[in-house]
């Protein structure tokens, strides 16, 4: 009943809201000009703005200015995303990654976790990336296996095999940002390289790779002293090349690995050989699940390794991490085309699409112009519009898994992509950014005595220079519904 009663409300306020000519505010008088205002002076003449404010309390619009105009959102999309993925996979959903085997063979069954090897939420567990494999490793040593002569065999097929989106910018593709999504995932399918100075000047610098696997080939043409080391990876290789020189230990930014499904497998047998299991083999792909999640008959599951939901929702939303986002995208999407009674659901951007769409049909928002293209917001195709967002965390306030959002958001002065801004709005702005060339946004709640009090988004888009002047008024915006919701 809550849901119904809420979609109702948020349905007046589409209307409402969609009546608003730009620069027209609606709802609490002085407040609602302070907050016109603030978005409506922009520093330069060709940049353009969508920001709506909606009051929990009585789902009125307290201001919409152009807040139906779709522009760009980069990470805010976010938003979307996590909403998409609380909504069709539930707050109480775990990834779940299955070790199982035929008696010869070992089979990985991929569930699409982002957080497997994560070090992150592995240093939040006081864990090594590796522990999961190594527990796996015990587990045949327990039953007397300290050999498989078989393949190590990887079910990937609850995805599709497109790892990047054809609409990313090419000249993110190989940045860690812009990492490939894959069923299986590791150590977020990137490359962490830390080079030390030799043992004397002009010697080859040292190299430490995590994860220390065949697979990735380092070229080191890196010389003690000299110059800053710099790493160069050809996209789409296994190839990570070193040069310059180094004159103390640098850890270089991490760097995409194209295949994460073969560096999932490789750093599961070195982590099994360093244990004391050899795996005689290949790697192999294989669907082994069947359409409706089932295994063969003939396979003995030995091991699972879950990832909460709420971890991956945590790492999409605070920290802005891009792969954690779109493998939720895919995962909501797989579960979506499973519901509607696809006979062979598979995740994919197109699914996860859909899936966003429903949400929104649900919620009773107007889609006029919406365009969801991924999950992170890295893809410039991705359009929305502040009222469709504003509107979106309105009706997730009003249902079960509304406070799993909210909490998946950034806090000012905390961690994430807020920890430097508004220190002094800390525990009453929760908020996703969106940064990229030319776009800034933010979109979230701001809380009052009582918990949320406002939803609100506010996107630029076409502006030249930097982000600072957009961000300095959004912050504005914040701190005058911060006041506003304290009275």
């Amino acid at each position: 009943m809550m849901r119904k009663e809420c979609r109702i409300f948020l349905t007046w306020a589409s209307i409402f809201g969609g009546l608003c000519a730009p620069g027209v505010a609606l709802g609490q008088g002085s407040l609602s000009s302070r907050l016109s205002g603030m978005v409506s002076k922009l520093p330069h003449a060709g940049a353009k703005v969508s920001a709506c404010v909606i009051d929990l309390r009585s789902g009125r619009v307290v201001m919409s200015y152009n807040g139906d105009l779709p522009l760009i959102p980069a990470s805010s999309q976010k938003v979307v995303t996590i909403a998409t993925a609380l909504l069709e996979l539930g707050p109480d959903f775990s990834f779940t990654t299955t070790l199982a085997s035929d008696g010869k063979n070992l089979f990985v069954i991929g569930d699409g976790d982002p957080g497997f090897g994560d070090q992150r939420l592995a240093i939040a567990r006081d864990e090594k990336i590796d522990d999961a494999f190594g527990q796996w490793a015990k587990v045949l040593k327990a039953a007397g296996i300290s050999a498989v002569a078989g393949d190590l065999v990887l079910d990937e097929s609850i995805f599709d095999s497109e790892r990047v989106h054809p609409a990313w910018d090419s000249s993110d593709l190989g940045k860690w940002y812009a990492a490939p999504v894959g069923a299986l995932n590791y150590n977020d399918n990137c490359v962490d390289i830390t080079v030390r100075p030799g043992s004397q000047a002009g010697s080859p610098v040292r190299v430490q790779v995590v994860p220390d696997v065949d697979v990735i080939n380092v070229i080191n043409k890196c010389k003690t002293g000299g110059k800053k080391p710099t790493l160069h990876h050809p996209v789409g290789t296994f190839d990570y090349i070193l040069r310059g020189g180094c004159k103390k230990k640098s850890k270089l930014q991490a760097v995409a690995f194209p295949d994460p499904g073969l560096l999932f497998g490789a750093a599961m047998r070195a982590t099994f050989l360093r244990e004391g299991v050899s795996i005689g083999g290949k790697i192999r792909r294989e669907r082994v699940r069947g359409t409706n999640g089932t295994l063969p008959t003939n396979l003995k599951v030995l091991a699972k390794v879950e990832t909460p939901i709420a971890d991956a929702l945590s790492r999409a939303g605070k920290n802005s991490q891009n792969m954690f986002a779109e493998a939720l995208f895919k995962r909501a999407g797989f579960a979506r085309m499973g519901r509607v009674g696809d006979a062979n659901p598979i995740g994919s951007w197109s699914a996860g699409s859909i899936a966003a769409n429903a949400m929104f049909e649900r919620a009773g928002i107007n889609r006029r112009g919406l365009l969801v293209r991924d999950g992170s917001g890295l893809s410039r195709e991705n359009r929305v519009s502040a009222h469709q967002l504003a509107e979106l965390l309105a009706w997730s306030h009003g249902t079960p898994f509304g406070p799993y959002l909210h909490d998946s958001l950034a806090q000012p002065g905390v961690e994430g992509s807020l920890r430097k801004r508004m220190k002094d709005l800390r525990s009453l702005v929760f908020a996703k950014t969106g940064t990229m060339r030319g776009i800034c946004a933010l979109a979230g709640y701001v809380d009052g005595d009582y918990g949320p009090r406002f939803a609100f988004a506010i996107l630029f888009n076409g502006y030249t220079g930097p982000s600072t002047p957009y961000r300095k008024i959004q912050d504005r915006v914040c701190g005058e519904l911060a006041r506003a919701a304290r009275r």
